[in-house]
């Protein structure tokens, strides 16, 4: 019992409070709703075909999943510290590690080791972030949403599929999995029913922002004179990105939404996977799939989105976007440039022009060996880019 001292009383009644002390390894095994009972009863329990609340049998699924690196490359153990203990207070976090603890959920050369979290949504990703940043003082960078697309292999002459799809239909998260160049396939993208409550005046704007975002069955219901009811099915993918943005922005934030599983769950759908380049290198944690028919429009948003983000260099930035081997977008960082021909207060070489040629031809050339070996810092401000990119 909670008492000034310790009391043992070997059980509890209904209205009393106290605690067990147990040998768990991590403290988020204990989960609300949880049965203790002794190791000898156990058999009984099951004899008896006991039957577990859903809080413990089923678990909590998390809505969405998003890869977090730390913003510094050696950071990662201090990030999965801090992580492990912000989820000890948010039993919605869904932790997955890969290899040791020097490893994890890969970002490439941009971003290094990181985790696969899962979250319950998309206000759960800014607060996680915010609490990240108030309680640890520790600055993550937290990729767009993985979307879940089912990939269906079409027989190839000239390429096989991979082992792991057998004939059949593969699951794929990480878009560094999508097939590459040259396979036939079809993909499927997952579908929700999206319910929206809205004052009537922004109804007609909202059906808009759903049919930009692919949505289908549209249906609108009268709840009074004021409030309307808008349902619709949308792909998933456009639902996780910047919808509730765009949603609040057009309603000036008097619209409300929430999603359930469509049936089915999946549909059919022309995309792409759209590869952002920086200097020529693939950013695979940048890339994002979209349809084909947005798919330049789209590419060029995240282009000049990315111009105004990244940090300038001392070197250029070549921004690309590409798709089926071509590129559909492509945008220019300007280096910072230092004058060469001045130095205290003099101009260098006098008024020999082949003097000056020279000192520009060597800078020109110390430029391109920074662009091929130089590294572009990404922050948070480029995912937003990526998840906004609608325009």
């Amino acid at each position: 019992m909670v008492l000034p001292h310790r009391v043992r009383t070997r059980k509890l009644t209904r209205g009393q409070m106290g605690y067990v002390i147990a040998g768990l390894r991590d403290p988020r095994e204990a989960r609300p709703g949880a049965i203790l009972s002794l190791h000898k009863t156990i058999p009984t329990l099951i004899g008896n075909n006991m039957r577990l609340p859903p809080s413990v049998s089923m678990g909590q699924h998390s809505v969405l999943f998003a890869s977090v690196h730390p913003m510094e490359g050696d950071g990662f153990d201090e990030l999965f510290a801090a992580i492990n203990r912000l989820a000890l207070s948010d039993a919605g976090l869904e932790i997955h590690q890969t290899g040791g603890s020097s490893s994890g959920s890969g970002g490439g050369p941009f971003l290094g080791p990181g985790l696969r979290v899962g979250f319950q949504g998309l206000l759960h990703v800014e607060v996680f972030r915010q609490r990240l940043e108030d309680e640890f003082h520790m600055e993550a960078v937290v990729t767009p949403p993985k979307v879940p697309y089912t990939i269906e292999y079409l027989p190839t002459k000239n390429y096989k599929p991979p082992p792991t799809a057998n004939g059949e239909e593969v699951v794929i998260e990480d878009l560094i999995d999508w097939p590459e160049q040259g396979h036939r396939f079809k993909v499927k993208e997952p579908i929700v029913d999206v319910r929206i409550m809205t004052p009537m005046e922004y109804a007609g704007s909202i059906m808009e922002l759903i049919k930009r975002k692919r949505g289908t069955s549209m249906k609108t219901k009268p709840i009074d004179e004021f409030t309307w009811q808008i349902t619709s099915s949308m792909p998933w993918a456009d639902v996780v990105t910047d919808f509730h943005d765009e949603l609040k922005s057009t309603s000036t934030g008097y619209a409300s939404f929430d999603v359930t599983e469509s049936d089915p769950p999946t549909k059919e759908a022309d995309l792409r996977k759209v590869d952002i380049l920086l200097n020529s290198e693939v950013v695979d944690p940048l890339a994002f799939v979209c349809h084909v028919d947005v798919s330049r429009a789209q590419a060029r948003v995240v282009c000049e989105k990315l111009r105004d983000v990244l940090p300038r260099q001392q070197f250029v930035t070549v921004i690309q976007a590409k798709t089926d081997g071509k590129i559909i977008a492509s945008e220019r960082i300007r280096a910072y440039r230092k004058d060469v021909l001045t130095k205290g207060g003099k101009t260098m070489g006098g008024g020999d022009v082949s003097r000056k040629k020279k000192l520009l031809e060597k800078q020109k050339r110390g430029k391109k060996r920074q662009q091929s070996t130089g590294k572009v810092t990404l922050s948070q401000a480029a995912f937003r880019a990526v998840i906004s990119r609608s325009g």
